[in-house]
């Protein structure tokens, strides 16, 4: 489902990645292990087109990114992909349900189909009563939370998770580890987990450790 091939970047001297290469089908759920900086996030961004690297090649479905030009990179994205970003990117203006339901409607489902979907999201993340709140009133927790929500409720193919549980309680970070492997497994997608955390990691069928030469196994 997922080819990575020789993926290199750099930002003006500072190398970033070296030579990255990766296969995922689909069904499975690979963690990226990497302490703050090694190139984690910068990493999900090429694979789901928001950047561009240097060298190397990111396949999808047998489709290669770097063929597509932005609009049709927008819509592959928009139509196969669900990332979880690390910095939320939760809309302030919309309620919760408006934020979660945003994928959904702008791919055109009806605004049914977005209500009932949107509601059973937030109530898989532990947010049930929420949906009229408004991101001002959530903590870093519950915005993270929203963020998952959103990621997930399109069933996406691809689910991109950047340090998802980094604001979360323990008991939080167990059911969102959960759902995003469940999300995987039940919907034959295919996911990554970005993370500096082993424990989260080892919720994965497969475990990478990112470092300047590429990924080593762990």
């Amino acid at each position: 489902m997922l080819s990575i091939s020789g993926i290199q970047k750099s930002f003006g001297r500072r190398a970033v990645l070296g030579a990255v290469s990766l296969r995922i089908e689909a069904g499975e759920y690979v963690a990226i292990v990497g302490e703050s900086g090694s190139g984690k996030s910068t990493l999900l961004n090429i694979i789901a087109g928001l950047e561009t690297p240097d060298s190397g090649d990111v396949s999808f479905e047998n489709t290669n990114m770097n063929t597509l030009n932005d609009d049709a990179r927008t819509v592959l994205r928009r139509d196969n992909f669900g990332f979880v970003f690390q910095a939320f990117h939760v809309l302030p203006h919309l309620t919760v349900q408006q934020n979660v339901g945003l994928p959904l409607l702008l791919r055109g489902f009806d605004s049914h189909q977005i209500q009932v979907k949107s509601k059973q999201l937030i109530a898989a993340v532990g947010l049930a009563g929420r949906e009229n709140g408004m991101p001002r009133e959530l903590s870093g927790g519950e915005l993270q939370r929203v963020a998952i929500a959103r990621a997930l409720v399109g069933e996406p193919k691809l689910v991109l998770a950047d340090e998802p549980t980094g604001n979360l309680d323990q008991e939080n970070a167990r059911q969102v580890l959960a759902l995003l492997r469940d999300q995987v497994k039940v919907h034959g997608a295919a996911g990554i987990l970005a993370t500096h955390s082993e424990a989260a990691a080892a919720t994965c069928d497969r475990r990478y450790r990112l470092t300047g030469n590429g990924l080593d196994p762990l």
